[in-house]
C-alpha cells in the first residue's frame, strides 16, 4: 500500500468556508429535473420493487384491463397502501407512460420525490459517497444508482445544475434500486467537495487520463468520487479540489467508457479492495 500522506502537501485543505447550511438545501428545480406530469414508475420490476420498499409513495396503481388477475399481488399491496387502483385500456396506459414507455401493462403514480438534505448524508458520512456532476441522461443516472446500489454505497449527491433528477426514466433504469439511495442535491459542488473534506472525505473524481489508476487508489480512506459529465467529464473547479484524478486503465482502441460504465468498474474495484482487506 502507497504511503497515505506520500503527496498530502498537494492536497493542503483550504479553510473551512463560512457556515452557510441552506447553500445546499433544495431550491425550484429546472426542467431537466422532473416532468411537470405527475411522476410514473412504469414496468413489472420497478413497480413490484417500489410496491415492496416504500407502498405508501403510491398514490394510483394503473393496471391494464384485463390484467387485474394477473398482477393480484401488486393491486393488494397498492390497496393495503390506500393507494386507488384504476383499470384503463392500452391506449390510456400508453399516454400516462409516454409513447416510447415499455410499461408492461402497469405502472404506478406516486408523491414528488423528496431529496434527502446535504447535511443529513454529512452527517451519516456513508461510504463510499457518490458525487453526480453534469449526468444529463436519465438513463446513465439509472444505471448509476443501480450500480451503485450493487456495489453496497447507500447514498449520492446530485448536483442541482446541469444535471438530471430522479426522473420516470431514470427510476426505470435503476431496476428498483433508487428505493434503497439516500440522494441529496446541491448547489454548488465545488462548496459540497471541501464540506466533504472537512467530514473526513478524501475526493477522488474519475476521469480518464488521471494520475491515480483505480487499482492503486488507496480504498482504506472514506471516500467520495466524482462522475462528471458524458463526454466532457469532470469540471476544472471540481478536477481542482478533488484529492485525486482517478484513472481507468483501457487496453483496447477506444480512449474510455460510458459513464455509467465506469462508475460501475470503480466502485465494484473499490469494494473488491476492502473485501480483499478485511480479510
Amino acid at each position: 500500500m502507497k504511503d497515505r500522506e506520500r503527496n498530502r502537501h498537494r492536497h493542503d485543505r483550504r479553510p473551512e468556508p463560512p457556515s452557510d447550511a441552506s447553500r445546499h438545501r433544495e431550491r425550484p428545480t429546472p426542467s431537466l429535473d422532473r416532468p411537470r406530469e405527475q411522476p410514473i414508475v412504469y414496468g413489472i420490476e420497478p413497480v413490484h420493487e417500489l410496491l415492496a420498499a416504500s407502498p405508501s409513495m403510491v398514490r394510483v396503481l394503473h393496471v391494464r384491463s384485463g390484467d387485474e388477475r394477473r398482477f393480484g399481488d401488486e393491486i393488494a399491496k397498492a390497496r393495503a397502501a390506500n393507494a386507488r387502483v384504476a383499470s384503463i385500456d392500452e391506449a390510456a396506459l400508453d399516454s400516462l407512460c409516454g409513447p416510447d414507455a415499455r410499461h408492461q401493462g402497469i405502472a404506478a403514480e406516486i408523491g414528488e420525490y423528496a431529496y434527502g438534505e446535504f447535511e443529513e448524508i454529512l452527517a451519516e458520512k456513508p461510504d463510499p459517497l457518490l458525487v453526480i456532476d453534469g449526468v444529463t441522461d436519465p438513463r446513465n443516472l439509472g444505471a448509476i444508482i443501480r450500480s451503485a446500489e450493487g456495489a453496497g454505497a447507500s447514498a449520492m449527491v446530485i448536483a442541482r445544475d446541469r444535471t438530471v433528477g430522479l426522473t420516470p426514466v431514470a427510476i426505470k433504469a435503476s431496476a428498483g434500486a433508487w428505493i434503497h439511495m439516500k440522494i441529496a442535491r446541491c448547489g454548488n459542488v465545488a462548496r459540497a467537495l471541501e464540506d466533504l473534506k472537512e467530514a473526513g472525505y478524501w475526493v477522488a473524481a474519475l476521469a480518464p487520463g488521471g494520475d491515480t489508476s483505480i487499482y492503486e487508489l488507496d480504498t482504506t480512506r472514506r471516500l467520495a468520487i466524482v462522475i462528471g459529465a458524458e463526454g466532457r467529464g469532470v469540471r476544472d473547479i471540481v478536477r481542482k479540489g478533488s484529492d485525486f484524478i482517478v484513472d481507468i486503465p483501457m487496453r483496447g482502441k477506444v480512449a474510455s467508457l460510458n459513464v455509467s460504465v465506469a462508475t460501475a468498474v470503480a466502485l465494484y474495484e473499490v469494494m473488491r479492495q476492502r473485501d480483499v482487506a478485511s480479510v
